[in-house]
């Protein structure tokens, strides 16, 4: 029987069964819109809905671009030798703006010179696959990024290469990730440029060692003027990865004393006129991604904070600094306690407290050092915020071929308020497929859209609605490093296998409601949420989403 398209953009969807769902997978007689397959991937996409107004976010794009989409893992990269120490833990209660509570602490130490709340999280050291920056490919050994003659990365500003230090940190990390997976030590080589680089250009202030940026910013674009030199708790976090990360591979006590010097960075208050970072707003101790050089103020940019965390992180593991430990926990403790004003409920989360812009790609960021703070202290509170990131919007990059049903189909434009400004109907005799360049929410409109790249609804969305319209097979994957804890919500749910075709296959379970399961990710299966198990007699199955109440 062909479908017949609910009428109206914000038209609800209804609500499918599970046998439909399967019902509707990739059947074998489907004919494209129109071309062959492989024209698909050379079509430009179409444009992606950002908000109101695109975001205008810097050289934070400026100084550090959203990586790509995590994959989602192969089942369980946990050696099974660290599993018990790796055990989640339970869920902590957040105090955005209280003091108060069985865990919670005022910190302040004589080599701490900074009093902030923290909560005395567990800091667990991570095995390999599932520690920060970790990747699963090397980046190409012929680098096509901008570089200099010694293939040190840098940047083009009109028309002039400029050091950026967190790009040749960033670089670094990714080097040495590659040096890691191939043994290729020309990957390793060019990791040290990197470093070295930062070294030579640093700036000293009793003694710690900060890396400057040489050209002039505009904060977001705006009126806010950083003169050169401005400095960053990114770059200085991102450093101390690699210097720590370096030593820990060669042995050569340069990186160490270049990390010792770096972290001492995070040590020394906050001064105007003077290269600093670290600050204490209503409580919460800020490493701060956008310091002013010229006053005690910033951004409170949600990322960077966390990103210059993790180089605290690094730094523990190498030393079991105590201090170290204390600022990482007042870190997470902050990025933690400010969710419900970085939160924009069913929408992208905020950049920055200060200026509250629309995060853009940088909300799925957000979502991911959501799920390295529940690897690195087993929250699981943590990870309950890293999935009501990925409900409010999903994450993006996320490609791949859209099956359309027989029937009617309508498809739509929008403008950047979300507002209708084309639309087609197209009326098909059997099912047919797509290419999508993205898979995105529209600013005021209900559901899931795919952003049509080709064929006769190029340049238009669909609104996700299985098993009528759905992208095929496994999208939009999000593993959460650790296994997550959950319960059985309903009697006997079906456990899914699904193939590269979109086939998907069940088996009954014998769960009964109020059943423990472990699971270590959740994805889209043709156009349906679903959590993978990750032990037990169905381990490597998928349940319904609402088939497990996750803690």
């Amino acid at each position: 029987m062909r479908h017949q398209d609910p009428s109206g953009a914000a038209g609800p969807t209804p609500a499918l069964s599970r046998r439909a769902v399967v019902a509707g997978s990739l059947a074998a007689a489907s004919v494209p819109l129109l071309g062959g397959g492989p024209a698909w991937a050379a079509a430009s996409p179409a444009t992606s809905l950002l908000a109101p107004a695109d975001p205008v976010i810097d050289p934070a794009l400026e100084i550090g671009p959203p990586g790509p989409v995590e994959p989602l893992p192969n089942l369980s990269a946990i050696p099974a030798r660290d599993m018990p120490r790796l055990a989640p833990r339970a869920a902590s209660t957040p105090g955005a703006g209280r003091v108060g509570g069985p865990t919670r602490r005022y910190a302040g130490a004589a080599s701490v010179p900074f009093q902030f709340r923290y909560d005395d999280f567990e800091i667990r050291e991570l095995p390999i696959g599932i520690e920060p920056y970790h990747m699963t490919s090397p980046v190409p050994l012929v680098d096509p990024g901008v570089h200099d003659s010694t293939g040190v990365r840098m940047v083009r500003l009109g028309g002039r290469l400029y050091d950026h230090p967190v790009a040749q940190a960033q670089y670094g990390l990714h080097l040495m990730e590659a040096h890691r997976i191939t043994g290729n030590l020309t990957y390793l080589d060019r990791a040290k440029r990197q470093a070295q680089r930062l070294i030579d250009r640093r700036t000293l202030r009793s003694g710690a060692w900060f890396y400057p940026y040489p050209f002039d910013h505009r904060l977001h674009g705006g009126p806010d003027l950083y003169p050169a030199p401005w400095y960053s708790m990114m770059a200085q976090g991102q450093a101390l990865s690699l210097f720590t990360r370096l030593y820990q591979r060669t042995g050569e006590t340069k990186w160490k004393g270049a990390a010792d010097a770096t972290f001492a960075s995070y040590l020394l208050p906050a001064a105007a006129g003077q290269p600093w970072g670290v600050y204490v707003v209503d409580g919460l101790l800020w490493l701060e991604e956008y310091p002013h050089p010229k006053a005690v103020r910033g951004d409170r940019t949600y990322n960077g904070h966390m990103f210059s965390a993790y180089g605290l992180y690094d730094y523990w593991v190498l030393t079991r600094n105590a201090d170290a430990k204390l600022m990482l926990q007042g870190a997470i403790t902050t990025y933690r306690d400010v969710w419900e004003k970085t939160r924009v409920r069913h929408w992208r989360s905020r950049y920055c407290l200060t200026h509250g812009i629309d995060a853009g790609q940088y909300h799925s960021t957000h979502m991911f050092q959501f799920v390295q703070q529940y690897a690195i202290t087993g929250d699981t509170y943590l990870a309950q915020l890293a999935d009501l990131w990925y409900t409010d919007y999903p994450p993006y990059g996320v490609k791949g071929n859209i099956r359309f049903s027989s029937g009617t189909h309508t498809a739509y434009k929008f403008n950047s308020a979300g507002t209708v400004t084309a639309r087609t109907k197209m009326t098909l005799a059997r099912a047919s497929a797509a290419p999508s360049g993205d898979r995105v929410k529209i600013m005021r409109q209900t559901g899931i859209w795919y952003a049509i790249t080709a064929g006769t609804l190029a340049g238009y969305y669909v609104q996700e609605y299985s098993p009528y319209r759905y992208q095929v097979g496994i999208c939009a994957g999000f593993g959460y490093k650790l296994h997550r804890p959950g319960t059985i919500a309903v009697d006997a749910p079906p456990a899914y296998s699904i193939d590269a075709a979109g086939l998907m296959k069940s088996v009954p379970t014998t769960y009964r409601v109020g059943d423990a399961v472990a699971i270590d990710g959740r994805s889209v299966l043709n156009g349906r949420e679903h959590v993978r198990l990750v032990e037990g007699p169905y381990a490597g199955r998928w349940l319904g989403f609402g088939a497990v109440i996750r803690r």
